[in-house]
């Protein structure tokens, strides 16, 4: 299978590649589709957007900064995912309060399927799906989908019976009030954990 390192790469390949996607010159087959084309531009914008307004608060910046043990965020995604489009700007930040630290990795998901099947959310290759992991890749906590209040509302909207694009639509709007409070509530409860 590998180790997650093998199965990664830094978060600036990652950004390359999305950015060969947006100007149409990836040479992976997925994205000839015009349809997956286009909601992926629309999730490089957002991720821009997002990340120009994401403003890390004192408690988790504090938290993370007193590390006293490096860490690897492994990112389990793909670029057409909307809701890395919204986390990966946050995980990012997370990682450059401590980089000598903190680190940020992605593993593709479809590149990477044994990987991700290790890692299910309720049985579901859910992404994107966060792994943070010491040294010797143990995995000290996950996070993901989505942070868990909008996976709540996700949940709900779906069993009275949303479609596809309203829940995509009603996520979107979601996350744009939210602006990074709820996975940085998340991502408190995690690194206390690990401490």
């Amino acid at each position: 299978m590998g180790t997650l390192r093998e199965h990664s790469v830094s978060y600036e390949t990652y950004l390359q590649d999305f950015k060969s996607i947006v100007d149409g010159k990836s040479e992976k087959t997925f994205y000839e589709s015009p349809y997956w084309l286009d909601y992926t531009r629309a999730n490089y914008e957002r991720m821009q957007r997002f990340g120009s307004r994401f403003r890390l608060n004192k408690k988790l910046y504090n938290l993370l900064i007193a590390l006293d043990q490096s860490l690897t965020i492994y990112c389990i995604t793909e670029p057409w995912c909307g809701d890395a489009a919204f986390a990966l700007p946050a995980l990012e930040c997370f990682a450059e309060v401590n980089p000598g630290l903190i680190e940020l990795r992605i593993v593709y998901r479809d590149a990477s399927p044994e990987i991700m099947n290790n890692h299910l959310t309720h049985g579901a290759r859910a992404i994107p799906k966060v792994l943070i992991a010491n040294n010797t890749e143990g995995i000290l906590w996950t996070w993901g989908p989505r942070p868990s209040t909008l996976q709540n509302l996700v949940k709900e909207w779906l069993s009275e019976g949303a479609t596809k694009e309203e829940k995509l639509k009603k996520a979107t709007q979601w996350y744009l009030r939210d602006q990074g409070e709820t996975i940085q509530k998340d991502w408190i409860e995690g690194v206390q954990s690990i401490k």
